[in-house]
């Protein structure tokens, strides 16, 4: 019995030890820190001397939330910030690309016209006269009658002479040539007379006929000649 018991004294002895040992190298082998976390007694060494933050694992880092953090569309931070992809250019039709090119002729030309409809001290050259015709001449045949009219109503017998540019034109349509002819008959004497005397010295004109009555009713028919 007696030998019993001190075998069994020394193996509660030895238990006792064991456990003993097992909690000291515990602690002095993983000490905690102050977020919770252990580090090594080798760690422990290197944050004394400011090799590493308590917060760190040997050989690692630490991580900024901020770079773990998914951007507004869920990519990584490389790729968001690469440009977004451009629109695609509206596509248009053919007949849509002319309706745009026709319009842009119009405007131009309007755009002459609005230039000319206040009476300014420069005197219309025939350089003014040629480049006014020329982009009328650019105009749709379709908007041509459109344009003249708001031409005609618009720029003053001060600057007429730019309206008898496309009257002397005879490669317009007739029908273009007797518009301009007629807003020039209802224009002042002062203003007509010397478009008429022009029109009168071309026999191929499509409104000679009309210009040589009406100069010899008023008897002017031979300060043409």
């Amino acid at each position: 019995m007696a030998g019993q018991k001190t075998n069994r004294l020394f193996a509660l002895l030895f238990i006792a030890l064991g456990i003993a040992i097992l909690g000291i190298t515990l602690y002095f082998f993983k000490k905690p820190v102050a977020n919770g976390g252990f580090v090594s007694p080798a760690d422990q060494l290197d944050i004394k001397k400011g090799g590493l933050s308590p917060t760190s694992k040997r050989g690692l880092s630490p991580v900024k939330g901020s770079e773990l953090a998914p951007n507004k569309r869920g990519l990584s931070p490389t790729s968001a910030d690469e440009e977004e992809p451009q629109e695609e250019e509206e596509e248009l039709s053919e007949d849509e690309r002319r309706e745009r090119e026709e319009e842009a002729l119009v405007d131009k030309f309007d755009g002459l016209t609005d230039k000319w409809m206040e009476v300014s001290e420069k005197s219309v050259t025939m350089a003014d006269v040629e480049a006014f015709s020329q982009q009328f001449a650019k105009v749709p045949k379709a908007r041509k009658e459109e344009c003249l009219h708001r031409a005609l109503n618009l720029i003053p017998d001060e600057n007429v002479m730019l309206l008898a540019g496309i009257l002397m034109d005879k490669t317009q349509d007739k029908e273009l040539v007797e518009i301009a002819f007629n807003d020039i008959l209802n224009r002042d004497e002062d203003v007509k007379k010397p478009i008429l005397q022009q029109i009168i010295k071309d026999k191929t004109h499509p409104c000679w006929a009309d210009t040589a009555w009406i100069l010899d009713v008023t008897g002017e028919a031979s300060e043409g000649k």
